[in-house]
Order: C-alpha cells, then structure tokens, then sequence
C-alpha cells in the first residue's frame, strides 16, 4: 500500500525527531560535569561488580572495552550525533556498553553504492521493505543475528514472530525491525495493541452548534447531513467561512465502507476495485459537486492544510495526520476550538462490518550486522540493550526523565517544564534518538494513561478505540515486486497513473460521469500490465500467509 510508506515517512519524522514529548532534570550533575573516562570505568565497573554477584549481567556489559562502531543510516534528513559529553542518553549507553557509535548518514544510493564498492560499515540503517534487505541477505553481505544471540547475547529482546517473518529462506535471520507489531506484544496480557492512522475528527465547539453528537458521525448519512448543515447555516469561525471536510483519502473512506481485501478463495483482492471504493469515490463527488469539499483539496499541500485546520477554519478532517500537529496550535490559540476524534462510519451501502488497516504492523526500518563487521559480538550486545524495556522508555522520554508507578511510565513534572521552555534543547540532552531498535508495544504497555491535557486523552481514546475494528496489514502490504524490476516499474507507472487520474474522477461533474471515468480509469490500468502485477502480488500473499500459518488473512473470513 502507498499509504504504508507514507506512514513510515511521517512516523520516522514524528519518532526520531520529534515524538518524543518531555522528560526531567536530572538536577545535579549532567554528562557534561563528569571527565567522560573515569566516569566509564568507575561506573561500569562498579556496576558490573553489583551485577556479577547476583549472577545476572547483561550481555552488554561483559565486555564495556571501549570500541568504536561505524552505522550508516540511509536517511539523508536524521541528523543525530553520537555525544556522550552533552547527552545523557548516550553517556548512559557509552557508558553500559563501552560503545562508542559513529553515526554515518546517506541516501539510498549512498546505500547502493557501499554495496557494490564492498565497502559497507559494521551496521547498516535503512527501510525494512527496500529490495536492499534481500539482496545483502542473499549474497552473504550481512550476519545471521539468530545466531549472534545465542552466542553473545541470549538477553536480545525481540519477538520470536518478527524473527519468523523476516526469517530469510536460507532459514536464517538477519534484519532487526523497529516499531514491529506482533502477536506476542499486542495482547492484554503484554499490553500492546494495533493502531490505525484511518479516523475522522470533529471540531466538537461547532458540531454542537449545528445541534449534532459524535454518534451521528457514524453513518454515511450522519456524516453528510453534519457537512451539509455547516454549508447551509453558512458557519464561520474568527470572521471566516467554515470548510466542511478536508482529507480526501478514498482508500480509507472505502475502508469504513466495508471494503474487503481477500476473497473467500483465498485470494487477494484490490482495494481500488472493490464496490465500496467506488461507493468512496461516488460520495466524495457528491460532497464536492455540493460544495462541501473545496477545490484546493487537491492542490494544497501539507503546510497549507495544516494553516487552515490551525486557523479552526476546518470542521471535519480525516486521517490522523491531517489533524495531529494544527490541532495543537488551534487548542492552545483557543481552548474552546477542540478537533477532537469521533470515530468511524461504521459501514457503507453493502452493510458490511468495517475493517481499517493498522499502520506498518511490519515495522519501519531495517538494521542489520554487515559480514565485514569488526566486533559483531559487541554489537549484538549493543542489539540487546537497545532492545530493552528500558532503552524504549528512554527513548520515548528520556533517560533519567520519568519514574515507574505501579507498572505505568510518570514523566517528572520538572521535565515537562524543561521541554517546554525548549524542546530541541531538552531532546538533545536526554534523549538518544536511536530508535531503530524500538518496539512501541513496550511504550504502550507502560503508558499513563491517567493524563490531564485534553487532546492527549483523546489521542489514547483514539489509539484505544475497541469500536474500530483493526486487521493486522503485514500479509497485504509486503506483496509489492522488488525494485529495478519490469513489474516495479508496472507499478509506478499504474500508481503515477491513478494519483492523476482519481481527483478527475471525485471533481466529476455528477454521479454518472464519475463512474464512468472510474470505469476508464480502472480499463487504463488494466492496459498497462496490471493483471501480471496482481498475479505477482497474489503470489506474495500467499507466500505471506505461508509464514503465519494461516488460511485466511481477512478477520472475517478467519475461523
């Protein structure tokens, strides 16, 4: 899915840049008070005595001899520095490890160009669905990390089922995922749950002015009638003219439809030729022929839409990114402007019980020991450290920046007003931005979920949602050909096509001509190779299912 990656892209934005939301002062003395080398060999050595004696020393800290590990990173936009001088969190991993980690950032040309020179650094950084993962696999260039643990790192803290879906066929197991979802971790029992980045949200001030609840929302025909009579009663809000509805997203209005994206032969279905995705297209054009979506919906870009949801010119919204960061400047400018989640349409003209795809249930990037690697024995380690309950909860909030009460994480008061004051300054100081060994279920297992700030309650009602019933998305969204191919380049093609050709089809000047170029459109994609593309993707998908051992991957047809 399209939509898979720009989800990564905005997670790897929010998570390694700006995710993180506060910690505290650790009062005294900071890295910087202490000469780096005899704090490393006072407290690791102290440390590891304590450890030692009661027969429980992590596998990072049996040898903390100082070593320096290369890690390229294929993102040309991170920006971290390794520096344990300034920065408490990598103090505290220099100092647990003995590792010293030089940061080495690229593209993903930079990344091919390592390969082919025979050049690659000790660990290597880049998106888990990028064909560089099995061609490195496959011709030897990096190390089996199963077998690494076993040896050096028993202590390696990662689910047994991202170790099977990533399992290369040789048997072995090369890639570690960060932000993986797997069954083991998304249970009661552990706490961690899927989340979907498909809901709508309500300016709740305004939704009460026109005499409706969040319940009506919940239909097509209470979502229509909301719009409407924000046209009709001609609504403004600081001397503007209200929007009804921006976020265009058929893909997920087809979702909320009922869309079904596996057939009862257990065969892969296409969202974009489903009945309920042309039912999404057909009442988008109704909302726009009727003047409840603007024309510039398909133009603006993201600066723009964030302006006006900021400006509380926006009644309604779709997709949580549409809403996340304006929501925050319109709530702190006036308290009363709440864009606020109010769930889903339950389900579309067919009846059928929604499904929404949860977000990158595969995981986002990649890392993975190169066979050239000086130390991988310590970098495995280094692997189990960062996998730790431990270095997520720093990670999320900073190293020394909360406590644990009663199995939930407590930021310091302290630290909320440190990163308020200045957030770049806080974040560089505590947190390690390293966070390409991260499990989110760890951070959701720890969540308080006791919090006063209004929309960071409705955040966790959003995330938490037991009426929005979510499918895992890995076996439909790992089935794309590899790149350089003639079927990836199918795709593009196909996908390049359909990004022109569907605001056409919504901007139809009625219901009929709309179909009919929804009809053309799906004849064009057809023409353009798709049926071989969808047998290549069948294909994967059922491979996908192989490794789960299931039948049916589609929640309803499942038994």
């Amino acid at each position: 899915m399209r939509r898979k990656r720009i989800s990564s892209i905005l997670l790897a934005g929010a998570v390694c840049v700006s995710l993180l939301s506060g910690c505290g002062s650790r009062g005294e003395e900071t890295a910087a008070d202490i000469p780096q080398s005899e704090a490393l060999q006072t407290e690791a050595a102290e440390e590891s005595q304590n450890e030692e004696a009661a027969g429980e020393t992590p596998s990072w800290k049996k040898d903390t001899s100082p070593v320096t590990i290369d890690w390229f990173v294929a993102y040309d936009w991170y920006g971290k520095v390794f520096d344990p001088v300034n920065n408490i969190a990598d103090k505290k991993l220099q100092t647990e490890t003995g590792i010293t980690v030089n940061i080495i950032t690229g593209d993903a040309d930079k990344l091919n160009a390592l390969i082919v020179s025979g050049e690659l650094p000790d660990v290597v950084t880049f998106d888990a669905v990028a064909s560089q993962r099995l061609q490195m696999e496959n011709a030897g260039l990096v190390l089996d990390l199963e077998e690494l643990a076993e040896n050096y790192a028993p202590d390696l803290n990662v689910p047994q089922s991202q170790k099977d879906w990533y399992r290369n066929e040789d048997g072995k197991w090369y890639s570690l995922v960060s932000f993986y979802y797997g069954p083991e971790r998304c249970s009661d029992e552990f706490g961690g749950f899927l989340v979907t980045h498909n809901s709508n949200f309500v300016r709740t001030d305004l939704l009460e002015q026109i005499g409706m609840t969040m319940d009506d929302l919940h239909t097509k025909d209470g979502f229509y009638q909301a719009l409407k009579k924000v046209k009709d009663q001609k609504l403004q809000y600081d001397g503007m003219d209200v929007i009804p509805l921006t976020g265009v997203y058929p893909v997920n209005m087809a979702q909320q439809f009922g869309a079904q994206q596996e057939d009862e032969q257990v065969n892969l279905l296409d969202i974009k030729i489903q009945p309920e995705y042309l039912e999404a297209l057909k009442f988008y054009n109704k909302l726009y022929t009727e003047g409840l979506i603007t024309t510039d919906e398909f133009t603006q870009d993201q600066t723009q839409r964030d302006q006006k949801v900021a400006s509380g010119q926006v009644f309604m919204a779709q997709g949580w990114m549409t809403v996340k960061q304006p929501r925050s400047a319109l709530y702190s400018s006036d308290p009363n402007a709440k864009m606020l989640y109010c769930g889903t349409i339950k389900t579309g003209d067919s009846g059928k019980q929604h499904y929404l795809s949860s977000i990158n249930a595969a995981g986002w990037t990649t890392t993975m020991i190169t066979s050239g690697a000086q130390h991988p024995d310590r970098i495995i380690s280094l692997f189990a450290y960062l996998t730790q309950e431990e270095a997520a909860l720093d990670e999320e909030y900073g190293s020394g920046c909360y406590d644990i009460v009663d199995g939930k994480a407590i930021r310091k008061e302290e630290a909320v007003k440190e990163y308020e004051e200045d957030y770049n300054a806080a974040y560089n100081k505590y947190n390690m931005n390293l966070s390409f060994a991260m499990d989110y279920t760890i951070i959701q297992k720890y969540e308080n979920l006791n919090v006063e700030n209004e929309l960071e309650k409705d955040r966790i009602n959003m995330e938490r949602d037991k009426d929005a019933s979510l499918y895992d998305d890995k076996c439909f969204s790992d089935i794309n050909p590899m790149a350089g191919t003639d079927l990836a380049a199918i795709k593009a093609a196909i996908d390049e096509y359909w990004k022109s050709a569907e605001p056409q089809i919504i901007m139809a000047s009625d219901e009929a001509e709309c179909e009919k170029l929804y009809s053309q459109a799906v004849e064009q994609m057809y023409s353009m190779g798709y049926e071989e593309l969808y047998e290549s993707q069948n294909e994967k998908f059922h491979k996908n299912k192989e490794k789960l051992g299931i039948e049916f991957a589609w929640p309803s047809l499942q038994k």
